[in-house]
């Protein structure tokens, strides 16, 4: 079994062609990593200071707004009597379906009405509800624990 013979002089890297070859690993390492960071960058603030805006279904502004109180309606309804604050939440959450996934178009609409203000009231509503629900279900299920404690046979 011939043995493996080392590098000659011929084939070996002197130090300072290491040393750029080290050099040009790290530019281009460095550049891919600035190539993805400026990508991601650019995506945020277009995402940021230019949303895209969904077409609103609703006419006017008073109709989106009467739809995302009717979603609100609803959620809060469909949160109710849950124990687990995680799931009421889930569950309200869920519940405000399509109609504030169109929040933005609604706001829109509302800038052009110049009823922005109600549709701010609206969205502190719907995070008071929110705080509510996770307040109530957890409030909930401490009272059903110690109630059951209490009665519990001994």
């Amino acid at each position: 079994m011939p043995e493996a013979t080392p590098p000659t002089d011929a084939t070996a890297l002197t130090p300072g062609e290491k040393k750029r070859a080290r050099r040009l690993a790290a530019i281009v390492f460095l550049g891919l990593v600035v190539t993805w960071v400026c990508g991601v960058t650019a995506q945020i603030v277009r995402q940021a200071l230019w949303p895209e805006v969904l077409p609103t279904p609703y006419a006017t502004c008073s109709e989106g707004l009467s739809a995302l109180g009717l979603a609100l309606d609803r959620a809060r309804a469909d949160a109710e009597g849950d124990l687990d604050p995680d799931s009421a939440l889930a569950r309200f959450r869920n519940a405000l379906g399509p109609e504030w996934g169109l929040l933005s178009a609604v706001r829109e609409s509302c800038q052009k009405d110049n009823r922005i203000g109600s549709l701010d009231a609206l969205e502190r509503l719907r995070y008071a509800e929110e705080h509510a629900v996770r307040r109530e279900a957890a409030s909930l299920a401490a009272l059903r624990r110690q109630v059951a404690k209490d009665i519990a046979p001994r």
